[in-house]
């Protein structure tokens, strides 16, 4: 009976060990390479390198690594903030677009229109907002009159800001009706000849910044209608410019220093229709004028003999001088107090280009200086 205990703890102890080779196996057996099943699909190999003859191996070119490509940047616009807002979708820069006013911007300016109006008594017509990159305004007015005490009607109408309306309020009441009365013995009715928004560069010219015309914010004049009737035009009633002064005498001297008593080279008296050059002969050009102009003096008859002309007979034409008809003092009266609304104001004295009509406008400059010319 003492034996029995003892076969029991051998048999208990090999049945331990059996178990734990049991186990043993089956994890030996997850690490055994797979094998062909029959009739199933082969087990995945790993690939194999395959062994290259040393004269089939040719040296690569030594090639940079390309960086990888980049998109064209897009174009800059001066109306976008450094703080460009992205998209939540992809973190990218949200650009506005140049052609197209925000929902606030838009808000803001019919707000300021109606303040700046509301009390100019002006007769307009709203148009569509205007974007094309820089150019453009958000709330454009077609100027039909305007006035507080009496409307002065535009013709065409032209397109503009409305600062711009609300200053030529200003300029109506306070400089041209004043002007005009003082000089004319009448008042305006009527502003002629306007031209306002445009988007160009100045003159034109693409070396040159924006127009204030490209914003809405000049406007040309030509002419004015009087109540009684007359009709007023910048460019025949100023009269002779200082540079047109200037050029008439430097061609009286230069007259003066020639040689008397050749006959050929006499210059004789400048027609009647040339005796005034207020109109083209100014400044460069009209010295560039004189120079290839031939005199009537040298004009020669067909029979090849030059006419009779006394040597020491010279007719001086007239002076020129600036205009004192009433419509002159005018022009020089509203020209010297729009100074006193505008940002610039640039008449016949200022250049060629603006011999013929005003230029007025509401530019900003950051040391708030005016021009007047």
């Amino acid at each position: 009976m003492a034996s029995i205990p003892s076969v029991d703890k051998s048999l208990g102890r090999a049945s331990s060990w059996m178990s734990y080779a049991a186990f043993a196996g089956i994890i030996v057996l997850a690490f055994l390479p797979a094998r062909d099943a029959p009739g199933g699909p082969p087990a995945a190999e790993k690939p194999r390198s395959a062994a290259v003859a040393p004269q089939a191996q040719k040296p690569a070119p030594s090639v940079a690594t390309a960086p990888a490509a980049v998109p064209p940047a897009a174009p800059t616009n001066s109306n976008v903030s450094a703080a460009t807002p992205s998209s939540p979708a992809t973190g990218a820069p949200v650009v506005p677009n140049p052609d197209v006013w925000t929902p606030d911007q838009l808000t803001e300016g019919l707000r300021s229109c109606l303040q700046l109006l509301a009390p100019a008594g002006a007769d307009i017509a709203l148009e569509e907002p205007m974007k094309r990159g820089q150019c453009g305004t958000p709330v454009p007015v077609v100027l039909r009159s305007i006035g507080r005490a009496e409307k002065v009607e535009f013709s065409p109408p032209p397109t503009m800001n409305c600062k711009l309306a609300a200053s030529l309020s200003e300029w109506i009441d306070k400089v041209l009706q004043p002007a005009a009365q003082q000089a004319l013995g009448s008042r305006i009715k009527k502003i002629v000849g306007t031209s306002s928004y445009s988007c160009r560069n100045i003159y034109n010219n693409p070396k040159l910044t924006l127009s204030e015309h490209a914003t809405g914010n000049a406007i040309d004049i030509a002419g004015f209608i009087t109540a009684d009737g007359r009709a007023i035009s910048v460019a025949k009633a100023w009269g002779p410019t200082e540079r047109d002064i200037v050029a008439a005498k430097k061609k009286a001297v230069e007259k003066a220093a020639g040689k008397p008593g050749e006959k050929d080279k006499a210059a004789g008296p400048a027609p009647a229709s040339e005796a005034s050059p207020s109109i083209e002969a100014a400044g460069k050009k009209a010295e560039a004028k004189d120079k290839g102009r031939v005199v009537k003096t040298t004009f020669k008859r067909e029979d090849g003999k030059s006419p009779a002309v006394k040597p020491d007979a010279k007719i001086q034409p007239g002076p020129v001088v600036a205009a004192n008809t009433k419509e002159a003092d005018f022009l020089k009266r509203l020209h010297g107090g729009s100074c006193t609304v505008f940002a610039t104001v640039l008449g016949p004295e200022a250049n060629e280009a603006h011999r013929d009509h005003f230029h007025l406008d509401m530019k900003v400059r950051s040391s708030g200086a005016t021009v007047c010319h």
